[in-house]
């Protein structure tokens, strides 16, 4: 009986840590390949803002301009990361009739934080602020 125990009690953490892992992080899948070609998908691993299951697996490869507004704040994190790449095939169509994200370049510079009397944002994986 004691081992049974011992065994329910690893495997419960064990599914604890896995669900917490699948919490914090964006499994995402893109268009193109990985390891010089061989594989033939591009799949990797993105930090999230907060801990949630939402937007667990994002597979981007059929994704069009209007898919792209309807997750503004999983792109934002890819522009945080410096990722953009992974939804660099999104490109606005001539018959579309949503407009383009504008981007960075246009943007306002933004002041720095301390600053202004807001705080940024945190991340879980922020440990220096």
């Amino acid at each position: 009986m004691k081992k049974l125990t011992k065994f329910l009690f690893v495997v419960a953490l064990m599914f604890g840590g896995w669900a917490l892992a699948a919490a914090s992080l964006h499994v995402v899948r893109a268009p193109g390949t990985m390891v010089f070609g061989y594989v033939p998908f591009k799949v990797q691993l993105i930090s999230k803002n907060a801990i949630t299951f939402r937007e667990t697996y994002v597979d981007t490869t059929k994704w069009s301009v209007v898919d792209a507004q309807a997750h503004k704040d999983f792109l934002n994190r890819l522009d945080q990361l410096n990722k953009s790449d992974l939804v660099a095939h999104i490109k606005p169509d001539a018959h579309a009739s949503a407009a383009p994200a504008p981007s960075k370049a246009v943007e306002a510079p933004k002041a720095s934080p301390q600053a202004s009397s807001e705080t940024p944002q945190k991340s879980i994986f922020d440990f220096n602020r």
